[in-house]
């Protein structure tokens, strides 16, 4: 495995941690700073997924 995939990988788990973080906020908490942080956290998620998987299947041996 070389360094590319190991950053894609590394990015995928950090990025489905925060998705997991955000989604949890979002069913619990009502309208407010948590709720826009949140709010953000989900969509930086949902633009880091596809490039860390773009990542790892073009580096990937």
């Amino acid at each position: 495995m070389n360094l590319p995939v190991a950053a894609g990988i590394f990015g995928l788990i950090v990025s489905i941690i925060y998705l997991f973080n955000a989604m949890r906020v979002l069913r619990t908490s009502g309208m407010g700073h948590t709720h826009n942080a949140a709010m953000i956290h989900a969509g930086m998620a949902g633009i880091f997924l596809p490039a860390c998987l773009l990542i790892i299947f073009a580096y990937m041996p």
